[in-house]
């Protein structure tokens, strides 16, 4: 069974463009694509029924995750929230794309701002210990007076360095692979069909779609 419901679909959409889009190819994959969509396992999915039902989209529901990590707020810490994550998972099965919006926890080392802090920290407790090592009369173990503040500032400065690379893996999305909200375009247009009954709409929208692909030489996505 596939893994993301819009990979599916485009695989679909391929293979009617691999066999000519001819009215009996693009009637079989629309009605692949609708019983997909009427599927138990499907309607199992909170937000899929909720868009089926008309009172959301798969584009709103990526625009409400979004929101919170756009711009400098992927630099914010983000609290654990199992009722976002789980949201997030059911959209995570429509479209793909989209674990970045994951909220971990609090103190999670995936943003510039916990890891700088976790340098400092860092920097802070050697200088300290240090310091407690040396005997009265005995030379400092940190050469001269600017020494602590160099070490802490220097340890911050990886510490944000690691956190711009983490914020990458973790925060922003994956370039290679399509959009999310482009996806969740498609899949918002797929449903429409599905609920207007339009299956000849549907196929002719399979048609311009791939057929326009298809001229540009490029993959349907």
């Amino acid at each position: 069974m596939f893994d993301v419901q819009y990979n599916f679909f485009r695989d679909l959409d391929r293979r009617c463009v691999a066999e000519g889009l001819t009215e009996a190819q693009c009637a079989a994959v629309v009605e692949l694509k609708h019983k997909t969509i009427d599927s138990a396992l499907n309607r199992s999915n909170p937000l899929a029924t909720a868009v089926l039902e008309g009172r959301t989209t798969f584009v709103a529901a990526y625009d409400a995750f979004s929101h919170d990590f756009r711009g400098l707020r992927r630099f914010v810490p983000k609290t654990h929230d199992a009722a976002w994550n789980e949201r997030l998972e059911q959209l995570g099965r429509i479209v793909p794309n989209v674990r970045h919006f994951r909220r971990r926890s609090l103190f999670a080392a995936d943003n510039p701002t916990n890891l700088t802090i976790y340098g400092a920290v860092v920097g802070g407790t050697i200088c300290a210990l240090l310091a407690g090592e040396v005997e009265a009369g005995e030379a400092p173990l940190l050469p001269w007076t600017g020494a602590p503040t160099v070490l802490v500032a220097g340890l911050a400065g990886l510490g944000f360095t690691f956190g711009i690379a983490a914020m990458f893996k973790y925060r922003i999305r994956d370039y290679k692979l399509i959009h999310a909200r482009e996806a969740a375009g498609y899949m918002d247009l797929n449903y429409g069909f599905f609920r207007s009954g339009d299956s000849r709409g549907w196929m002719e929208c399979l048609r311009a779609e791939a057929g326009g692909a298809r001229a540009n030489l490029v993959r349907p996505d």
